[in-house]
């Protein structure tokens, strides 16, 4: 296979056709790194070589371009790139990332942790399928909501004093009893910990 031409493209595109009528676009700096010049000759498994390390850096390029927008585990940066890159592509800007430290699920956990249990105020059930939805599962999981277990029954009763109390105001409408109590388990809370909270309030109050 003979290389037919190499002309600028677009920015640092170049167009490099092949045998006179087939074309590929790769980085300038490909272009220079495996000496692409006119009757340039390269095999199949070279060519193969070529069109891989193109597609990398695509990749690499589009991998930190998601995590300067926000932070991302390891399975969902890979789960992002496999929509547009094969799966070895996927893995190896994915390795490559966390070899850095530009991806790290232990803190990623902490951080998801952190702002759905202290700053919105869900339980842990529902914090855990947060995580499960980003890629956070097993012990990585548990270990994370492990940091904020203690003041689940605090938060929960926050929560009852800031959001429903005056839905609480009359201990005997047991329907908005129940309300609030549904209410507070699709928050993530679990069902002991939440007669035991409102049962608090209401006695309380």
């Amino acid at each position: 296979m003979t290389v037919t031409s190499v002309e600028k493209y677009k920015g640092e595109t170049m167009c490099v056709i092949f045998d006179g009528d087939k074309r590929t676009y790769l980085h300038r700096e490909l272009v220079s790194k495996y000496s692409l010049k006119p009757l340039t000759e390269i095999t199949h498994d070279e060519l193969t070589e070529i069109l891989y390390a193109s597609e990398l850096r695509r990749a690499s390029r589009r991998a930190m371009y998601l995590i300067n927008e926000r932070d991302y585990s390891y399975i969902e940066l890979f789960e992002k790139l496999s929509k547009n890159y094969d799966e070895d592509i996927c893995f190896e800007v994915a390795d490559k990332m966390a070899q850095k430290g530009f991806i790290n699920d232990r803190r990623y956990a902490s951080q998801i942790v952190y702002s759905y249990m202290e700053c919105k105020r869900y339980g842990p059930k529902r914090v855990r399928q947060e995580l499960y939805k980003r890629g956070i599962r097993g012990s990585l999981a548990e270990e994370a909501l492990e940091e904020y277990a203690d003041g689940t029954f605090e938060r929960l009763c926050s929560v009852i004093e800031q959001k429903y109390s005056w839905e609480l105001c009359d201990k005997e409408d047991l329907k908005a009893v129940n309300k609030v109590k549904n209410a507070l388990v699709r928050l993530g809370y679990d069902y002991d910990d939440i007669n035991a909270a409102v049962r608090e309030f209401l006695e309380d109050n």
